[in-house]
């Protein structure tokens, strides 16, 4: 298949127990990282390591829209300090396509606004514990 096009994914949220799509979603980027644990000693001349815990970040960069319920929700969500359940879908939604879910904490909020160009809204998030990588199930 190659190359995928970015213009179906999609970025949902929980809003009242539902997975509801963030709307007005420009671009999304998401970010594992493997730490190490640095165990060398002064009496070796090459460093030596362990493998560490694994965590994840990521950003939206979206249009701001106040009757968006899932940004309201994710606004609600962060001044409250409450973690949000995120599902990443990069090729959009359909049975056996992938998806990616986990838990997310809102770290940061940003809106912008210009003469020239529609309210702008970024969001950054870190991830509370495992990024699960999976597919999309079948439908009844």
């Amino acid at each position: 298949m190659g190359a995928i096009a970015g213009k179906n994914a999609e970025v949902m949220i929980k809003v009242a127990a539902v997975d509801t799509p963030f709307g007005e979603v420009k671009s999304y980027n998401f970010e594992t990282a493997l730490g190490t644990i640095d165990v060398s000693t002064l009496s070796t001349y090459w460093k030596k390591r362990l493998v560490g815990q694994v965590g994840w970040t990521g950003s939206l960069e979206c249009f701001y829209d106040p009757s968006d319920p899932a940004q309201e929700q994710a606004w609600t969500d962060m001044v409250a300090g409450n973690e949000i359940d995120i599902t990443i879908r990069p090729n959009g939604t359909g049975d056996g396509k992938p998806q990616l879910t986990g838990k997310i904490i809102l770290t940061g909020w940003a809106e912008t606004a210009s003469t020239e160009d529609a309210i702008g809204l970024s969001i950054k998030f870190e991830g509370n514990g495992e990024l699960a990588k999976g597919t999309q199930g079948t439908a009844p």
